[in-house]
C-alpha cells in the first residue's frame, strides 16, 4: 500500500537532506537520488492482489528523465517534466499479468510540482510532502489493465 508519508521521509533523507547539507552536487546525482526514493516507494504498490514487479527494474528510466527535468531553467517546466517523468515511469509497470496505463492526473500534478519548484521559501519538509502527495495522486490515477476475465484495477 502506498503512503505519501513514507515517500516524503525518503525524499527528505535521500534527495534533500535536512539542514541544507549533503544536497546532490549535480543534476544527475539529484535525479538518481529522487528516482531511488520513488522506485523504492513504488515497489510497495499493489493492483488488487498483485504486487508491482518492475519498480526497481525501471529505476534507471526514471533517473534519466528526472535528471532532465531537474535541469530545466523554469519552475513550471521542471515541474511538468518531473511529473511526466514519474507518470512515464509508472506507465507500463507490471502487476502480475496486468500492465499499468498512463496516470490520468499527470497534468494536475505537473502544476503542483511546478508550484513546488517556484516557491523558493518553502521548507524542505513541505516540499518533500507535496512531491510525495503528487506522486501518490499519479499512482492512484493509474489503472492496471489485465487480460480477460480480470477487470482493470487501480493502483494503491
Amino acid at each position: 500500500m502506498l503512503l505519501p508519508d513514507i515517500l516524503s521521509e525518503s525524499l527528505l533523507e535521500r534527495w534533500m537532506p535536512a539542514g541544507g547539507s549533503g544536497f546532490p552536487a549535480t543534476p544527475a546525482e539529484s535525479g538518481q537520488r529522487f528516482a531511488g526514493a520513488v522506485a523504492d516507494w513504488f515497489a510497495l504498490a499493489m493492483a488488487g492482489p498483485f504486487p508491482n514487479a518492475t519498480a526497481k527494474a525501471r529505476e534507471a528510466q526514471l533517473t534519466g528523465q528526472a535528471t532532465t527535468a531537474l535541469m530545466a531553467a523554469l519552475p513550471p517546466a521542471a515541474g511538468a517534466q518531473l511529473a511526466l517523468a514519474v507518470a512515464g515511469y509508472m506507465a507500463g509497470q507490471l502487476f502480475g499479468t496486468g500492465t499499468a496505463a498512463f496516470p490520468l492526473a499527470s497534468s494536475a500534478v505537473a502544476v503542483v510540482f511546478g508550484a513546488v519548484f517556484a516557491d523558493l521559501e518553502m521548507a524542505d519538509e513541505d516540499r518533500a510532502q507535496k512531491i510525495a502527495e503528487g506522486c501518490l495522486i499519479l499512482a492512484v490515477s493509474t489503472l492496471v489493465v489485465f487480460p480477460p476475465p480480470l477487470p482493470a484495477l487501480p493502483v494503491f
